[in-house]
């Protein structure tokens, strides 16, 4: 027995096709009963960064139909959020009038302008600076797995390690000018998760995310705007946009570099592998009576592209 699951890919953070990052989006007809290794299987057949499984609603028995539960996978494991596909699915099914995804890590609204045609969403966030960085373990680290250039090793011993929320990590790593961006290649994190992050936030995705600041403006009712140019790293591949890298950046940089309460981000990635990605972060911030600054709010920006269309014939246990 098999079914047929209609599913389109979409160039995801740009208008251009075949710039930005590759987005699967598959549809799970109602009462269909795949199960996580087939949900998983699907995402590795598509070998794309992550693949996003929509769960269809019965139209006649709809209880909330501008909500849908996604589940997010890249080809080796599922994930609790994940910046590009949010906002890919997010453009995809805003014609269909649907407002707010629900997500592993929580509900997601989504709202659109029609004027720009971007499209944003409400992050769930949950942040968290780790208490060490490489450098505090530098004597058990692959050595080989650090990058050669010492100004580049340097920066990635002392890199933060913020979380974003439960279950995605990455190092920040500042580096002074695109020279150096342009030497950084993927490659295996020099330790495991556990030996680096705290405890309770050990259980979770980590890469490297390198960025150069490339210019700062203020508006005339004074909300900063700021230019990154970033590259993300994982064990074997770049990632062409990353959402959640770019929230954890800026949401940081909102906490410990900036005073204001409103900051906006354009963040550039992918420039280096042909696939440019414009990623809009605006982080809101509050500030406590005892003067510490804490994330209010972190809303994603950007813009897809529909690029392929089709179904997958699925066995059936």
């Amino acid at each position: 027995m098999a079914t047929h699951l209609d599913f389109v890919t979409l160039d995801v953070f740009t208008t251009t096709p075949f710039k930005g990052n590759p987005l699967g989006v598959v549809h799970l007809p109602p009462g269909t009963p795949l199960s996580q290794d087939q949900k998983q299987t699907i995402a590795r057949e598509f070998n794309l960064s992550e693949t996003v499984l929509i769960q269809d609603v019965d139209p006649s028995n709809d209880s909330d139909p501008h909500t849908r539960h996604i589940n997010i996978f890249t080809t080796t494991e599922e994930l609790p959020f994940a910046g590009h596909p949010t906002i890919g699915t997010a453009s995809y099914l805003q014609a269909q009038g649907i407002n707010k995804l629900i997500t592993k890590a929580g509900p997601i609204l989504i709202h659109s302008d029609a004027e720009s045609g971007v499209v944003s969403a409400n992050i769930p966030h949950d942040t968290h600076l780790n208490s060490r960085v490489l450098g505090d373990i530098e004597s058990t680290l692959r050595q080989d797995r650090l990058h050669p250039t010492p100004e580049i090793r340097s920066a990635e011993l002392q890199a933060p390690i913020f979380s974003i929320v439960k279950g995605m990590t990455f190092a920040l790593i500042p580096l002074p000018g695109l020279d150096l961006l342009s030497q950084v290649s993927p490659g295996v994190f020099p330790c495991a998760p556990r030996d680096l992050v705290d405890v309770e936030w050990s259980e979770t995705f980590l890469a490297r995310y390198y960025y150069v600041p490339m210019g700062t403006d203020v508006s005339d009712s004074g909300v900063r705007t700021v230019q990154l140019r970033t590259r993300m790293m994982e064990d074997v591949i770049e990632d062409p946009a990353t959402g959640s890298a770019a929230c954890a950046l800026t949401s940081y940089l909102a906490l410990r570099k900036y005073s204001e309460t409103t900051i906006r981000f354009q963040v550039t990635q992918g420039v280096e592998m042909g696939r440019q990605s414009d990623i809009l972060v605006e982080v809101r911030v509050d500030v406590g009576e005892d003067g510490v600054r804490r994330v209010k709010e972190v809303q994603l920006g950007g813009k897809a592209r529909q690029i392929m269309k089709g179904s997958i014939l699925m066995p059936l246990p």
